[in-house]
């Protein structure tokens, strides 16, 4: 009988804290669940802890380093379920996790993906010392049609998200030129074929680690913009809703420009964001500013 989920759960040189995701699973109060670890060329010892811990109840892919995109696309080409749910390496489900978003599919069969709230855990600075638990359980979501919402603010962690499986026939995998913020844009897409079932529970717990991969960096800023930017979105997305979007993009890029002392650059993207908001009094104090800004040597952040 094939599985009803299947669970990926991408790691590199996660053999520290692979275990307590890879528990999390097969802790679910649902049976018929496979789990696939792609191991996306890790050089610790990530394969022997599979090997001795959980035999043949983790499927164990293994890969050359391909990134995050890659090494989920590799688990869902794998997959032999009617659903996949993702799993970061260092994040973690409640026991009811899987069964209250089935139970949601159930109730709503036109529900192409279901997500839920994630609560954080602080990552401690010292090693020594246990990981800090915050009071903070995540954003609110909505169910429904929810492109519009979704466009204007991500509420969406990879952790927490499950998939009707045909639904990739549809919209795609992730995209693997997207190194960083390939999640929100499958999220997009997800949301502009199909309604999403969002549960406002924190079902899903996330590490939140300072020294992990960073969104809000420029280079994550750089790669949201090229997701926010594809064609579908400026003919699925409200005009007004998506000119108020981009005009922030283009802001917050820019001004991270100039903090780096590139201010050819950091003047190109605060025009932009003129453009398409010429009234707003924050993005011309700001591009007054990159006026007068100092210009130093010249870095290419490209990518």
């Amino acid at each position: 009988m094939n599985p009803q989920v299947s669970v990926v759960i991408p790691a590199y040189n996660r053999a520290h804290c692979v275990e307590k995701a890879i528990d999390s699973v097969l802790a679910q109060t649902v049976d018929r669940i496979e789990i696939i670890l792609v191991d996306d060329g890790s050089t610790d010892n990530t394969r022997d802890i599979i090997a001795e811990k959980y035999g043949d109840r983790v499927r164990y892919i293994f890969q050359e380093n391909q990134g995050i995109p890659g090494a989920r696309n590799t688990g869902i080409n794998h997959s032999r379920g009617e659903y996949v749910a993702f799993l970061d390496s260092d994040d973690s489900w409640r026991p009811n996790k899987l069964e209250k978003q089935l139970r949601l599919f159930e109730e709503h069969p036109e529900y192409g993906m279901v997500a839920c709230r994630c609560a954080k855990i602080q990552c401690a600075e010292n090693p020594k010392k246990p990981d800090r638990p915050l009071s903070y359980q995540g954003r609110r979501g909505k169910s429904g049609w929810i492109l519009k919402d979704l466009f204007a603010k991500n509420f969406i962690r990879t952790s927490s998200v499950i998939i009707r499986k045909n639904c990739f026939e549809k919209v795609g995998l992730f995209d693997e030129t997207l190194l960083q913020t390939q999640d929100y844009d499958l999220w997009l897409r997800m949301a502009a074929a199909y309604p999403v079932g969002f549960i406002n529970e924190s079902l899903t717990v996330y590490l939140d680690n300072a020294r992990g991969i960073s969104t809000d960096s420029l280079l994550g800023r750089l790669y949201r913009q090229r997701a926010l930017e594809k064609a579908y979105l400026k003919k699925a997305v409200p005009k007004k809703l998506y000119r108020r979007r981009m005009a922030q993009a283009y802001n917050v890029i820019g001004r991270h420009y100039l903090r780096r002392g590139d201010r050819a650059k950091g003047l190109k993207y605060l025009k932009q964001s003129l453009r398409l908001s010429p009234f707003n009094l924050k993005y011309t104090f700001y591009f007054i500013r990159g006026l007068f800004a100092r210009q130093t040597a010249s870095v290419d952040y490209s990518f």
